[in-house]
């Protein structure tokens, strides 16, 4: 009976039922049931936060602490509404700029950390210089339009390190534009 309930469950992709349903105690079969699939939920949703923060490749911040005494605001953005991605809802475009060790990147991936613990928005965080070099990879390879597309299906695209720029920008314009 054991190996046909892991079977079954296999079957149907619920790995933390396989796994741990022998240990769920319950008084009543709903009970049973209901707790089964409420761990399940859970571990699929802890499953699914971790994969979005391992591919948005933000920089860790851990340990780190934002000091907003440093950091004006321009405009009629707060920083309540940076770090709740509101503008991301807005579809508006955000740029932090400032002198070295302001806090911009740590300000920026706490934004992109925010939208992916609470919202479960897909984030990628690159530097310039990453972009740039990943753009003429995939070109040479021939594949720009998948990277595009990658790009396209975000919901928060933040590029740091725009100041440090190489020239090799004038090639991917020409890169890029023929296409």
């Amino acid at each position: 009976m054991r190996s046909l309930i892991e079977e079954h469950a296999k079957r149907l992709k619920l790995s933390w039922i396989r796994e741990n349903y022998h240990a769920v105690e319950a008084e009543t079969h709903e009970e049973f049931l209901l707790c089964l699939f409420e761990r399940e939920i859970q571990q699929r949703e802890e499953r699914k936060l971790n994969l979005l923060l391992s591919q948005s490749c933000l920089p860790d911040i851990s340990g780190k602490q934002l000091e907003w005494h440093g950091i004006h605001m321009n405009g009629n953005i707060t920083k309540e509404e940076i770090l709740q991605g509101r503008f991301i809802e807005r579809k508006e475009n955000l740029i932090l700029y400032g002198g070295v060790g302001v806090g911009k990147t740590l300000m920026a991936a706490l934004a992109g950390w925010n939208c992916i613990q609470k919202s479960q928005k897909r984030v990628r965080f690159y530097t310039v210089a990453q972009l740039v070099n990943s753009l003429l990879e995939v070109n040479e390879k021939g594949t720009l339009g998948r990277l595009f597309k990658q790009i396209e299906s975000l919901d928060l695209l933040i590029l740091d390190e725009l100041g440090y720029v190489p020239l090799v920008t004038a090639k991917l314009n020409s890169t890029v534009s023929a296409k």
